[in-house]
């Protein structure tokens, strides 16, 4: 049993890593069973066995960390912010990590496209599962109650998801040259400027309640 279990993860992730050869090379509108399973070496019989056919192998690629990071409860306690003030350290960090990471992976850029696809089945799966993993980070990361996290993070979120897309279309924003590392650490800079912003308005208001780590903190700095 232990050895049918291995030769399944084995197989799996041959799948996934053919799956993203296949974006990488041929772009999402490109991606087929036989093209993956040929790249993988196996039978496509697999594929359909193990997830039901390409929309599902989209949507297990997305759900399983190759794009948005996965965090357990250890793992959360551990970025929590110790104050007050930190908490836009934790939101401008992730975000850049997660979008430098997107850049770095043709295959992720591909996946990303989904989300202005139109009229296509796949794509709607695979743009419905990227918003359940942003929704699912957003929850977390939050640390903080009261403000709308869910918009201010769709207009972040949906701003640097657009600026990625352009990027890999070697496009420009308001003359800003998003094929270049400079204007990426000047987007990123931006990014910054706007968490801490929002981080000071959340500390300053009375109607926002905020979950840090306190409890080995002083009185005074809660």
């Amino acid at each position: 049993m232990e050895k049918i279990r291995r030769n399944r993860a084995d197989t799996t992730q041959r799948i996934v890593n053919a799956l993203e050869d296949v974006l990488a090379e041929q772009g999402l509108e490109g991606a087929r069973i036989n093209q993956i399973a040929e790249k993988a070496g196996i039978s496509k019989v697999l594929i359909y066995r193990y997830f039901g056919g390409l929309d599902g192998l989209m949507e297990y690629y997305v759900r399983t960390g190759r794009m948005f990071p996965q965090f357990t409860p250890a793992m959360l306690d551990q970025i929590r912010p110790m104050h007050h003030d930190d908490l836009a350290k934790v939101w401008y960090r992730q975000v850049i990590q997660m979008f430098r990471t997107m850049r770095t992976s043709k295959a992720a850029r591909e996946i990303l496209k989904a989300n202005v696809v139109e009229n296509d089945p796949t794509a709607d799966v695979i743009s419905k599962a990227q918003d359940d993993e942003l929704l699912r980070l957003v929850s977390q990361l939050s640390f903080i109650e009261g403000p709308d996290t869910q918009a201010i993070s769709a207009v972040m979120l949906g701003a640097l998801s657009y600026l990625t897309i352009q990027a890999q279309n070697n496009h420009t924003m308001v003359g800003i040259d998003l094929r270049s590392e400079q204007g990426w650490q000047r987007v990123e800079g931006a990014v910054k400027i706007i968490y801490l912003a929002l981080n000071k308005m959340a500390v300053d208001s009375q109607a926002v309640k905020l979950s840090v780590q306190t409890k080995n903190l002083p009185a005074s700095q809660w």
